[in-house]
């Protein structure tokens, strides 16, 4: 879908509308919300995009360790679950962007209750949560410092 754009930048935009075709019970509601949302990363990504639209170099800089292959592989699930959309500009550059939709935001009570519970419970399992800005700082200079 074409989107208005200033003069002269293509700008694309992709939602996901293609549900998942293949009908599938479950025998528990927590079960369907995992298949959807649950994984190592997605709730991260989903944690990142919460308040704002991100680059997906600015989503891959705030997750150590994660491949770019995994990264398009979870964004594009999420994508089809119409979780998230993908907006590609072209103005001098390509850009993509993502960020949630209004039905990803619904998941919005969810994350918070799930970063309330870590916050609150860290000490427990000898965790110490990083500020993103921490995060995304290390990720950068150990980039600079590899081979």
């Amino acid at each position: 879908m074409l989107v208005n754009a200033p003069r002269g930048a293509l700008v694309t935009k992709r939602s996901g509308a293609m549900p998942r075709s293949v009908d599938r019970r479950y025998s528990c509601p927590v079960e369907l919300t995992l298949d959807v949302v649950g994984g190592k990363w997605k709730p991260m990504i989903l944690w990142l995009l919460r308040g704002q639209k991100r680059r997906f170099n600015d989503l891959q800089a705030a997750m150590p360790g994660i491949t770019h292959k995994v990264l398009t592989h979870q964004l594009r699930e999420l994508e089809r679950d119409g979780i998230v959309t993908r907006t590609v500009t072209s103005e001098p550059r390509l850009r993509v962007d993502y960020a949630l939709t209004d039905f990803g935001a619904t998941l919005r009570p969810i994350l918070d209750a799930m970063a309330s519970w870590a916050k609150r419970h860290q000490r427990r399992f000898g965790a110490t949560i990083l500020p993103l800005r921490v995060v995304s700082k290390i990720a950068r200079t150990k980039g600079r410092s590899s081979p």
